[in-house]
């Protein structure tokens, strides 16, 4: 285990030192042409300051997580994962295009949500295809030794909605300087281990490739944040984290090693239900994030406190690993 650490502490560190050395000149690029994400206007209004902040870390974050995996594949050992991994690349280029539009043509709002789900199903299936060979059609249950199979079809369904679900719960957690990219360099950070611990050091390494990356980000997102991820890096990342779950056999533990996109989620989906119903509100504003901005706590307070929680989420995940 130990050459197998060592190697993908080696992928983290690459991963790491490329992303922040591109950052800056990145974030310079943006503020000489005087574009950067534009705020919906439905937002908080704290978040109108942030409006032209740089955007797009997602193409830094791509660049480098690619970059790294496709170098050290042969020596890593995990070149048969690289059609999967590219899979991934489908959601970069959905976020790419939602990026430009906001950034250059002044939509908030980007691409229409329809549209969105529509591609992001037609990638899903895409990865689910390519990942037939790799992609264990196990789900174990967490804190137990069960395990039930699904059949081909079922699974490719479980697939197809877990990377669908992942992204957009991703996407939506990223709504905080620091938020997302924490929760999910923490995520990520999780998956690498686990594969370590199962002696599956060719999983591994994409995950710490991945984790470089987002800490790198992570240094220049915190509140002030000085650049946001963008949905190419928000969808980017959540179907990498789904294909993670995916891989271990133990998707479920995403439950817990992904809590706080969960808890984000369903805020809004209780939010619409119950305005729909008793045309009355449970948070101020989802989702819960923007609840607690709203109720008075500092915007830095807030992210510290999820990845509190996010952390304890993935070490519950830890105990709930089956052998």
């Amino acid at each position: 285990m130990y050459p197998a650490l060592k190697e993908v502490v080696l992928l983290f560190l690459v991963s790491f030192a490329l992303s922040f050395a591109i950052f800056p000149f990145y974030i310079r690029w943006q503020n000489k042409r005087k574009v950067g994400q534009k705020i919906k206007k439905e937002g908080p209004e704290l978040h109108l300051h942030k409006e032209n902040t740089p955007s797009g870390g997602g193409v830094v974050i791509v660049l480098i997580t690619t970059l790294v995996v496709l170098l050290f594949s042969g020596t890593a050992g995990h070149s048969f994962l690289i059609p999967v991994f590219l899979g991934t690349l489908g959601f970069f280029g959905i976020g790419l295009i939602d990026d430009f539009l906001k950034t250059f043509y002044n939509h908030p709002w980007g691409i229409k949500a329809r549209n969105k789900l529509f591609f992001q199903l037609l990638f899903s299936t895409l990865i689910m295809v390519l990942g037939k060979s790799v992609f264990p059609a196990q789900v174990g249950i967490p804190f137990s030794e069960k395990q039930f199979t699904l059949a081909p079809w079922s699974f490719l369904l479980y697939g197809i909605f877990l990377l669908t679900a992942t992204t957009n719960a991703f996407n939506i957690t990223d709504g905080l300087d620091g938020l997302a990219g924490g929760c999910g360099m923490l995520t990520m950070l999780f998956w690498g281990s686990f594969f370590l611990l199962k002696d599956l050091p060719q999983y591994a390494g994409f995950c710490f490739a991945i984790s470089g990356s987002l800490m790198a980000f992570l240094y220049f997102n915190v509140w002030p944040a000085k650049i946001f991820m963008g949905d190419s890096g928000s969808l980017f990342v959540g179907a990498l984290i789904a294909v993670a779950a995916l891989l271990s056999g133990q998707s479920l533990l995403l439950v817990f090693s992904g809590i706080i996109y969960i808890v984000d989620t369903l805020s809004v989906i209780i939010q619409v239900l119950y305005f729909k119903l008793f045309k009355k509100r449970v948070f101020l504003m989802s989702p819960v994030h923007h609840h607690f901005e709203l109720k008075g706590l500092k915007e830095s307070a807030i992210t510290a406190r999820f990845w509190i929680v996010q952390a304890l989420g993935c070490l519950l995940a830890f105990y709930g690993m089956g052998r």
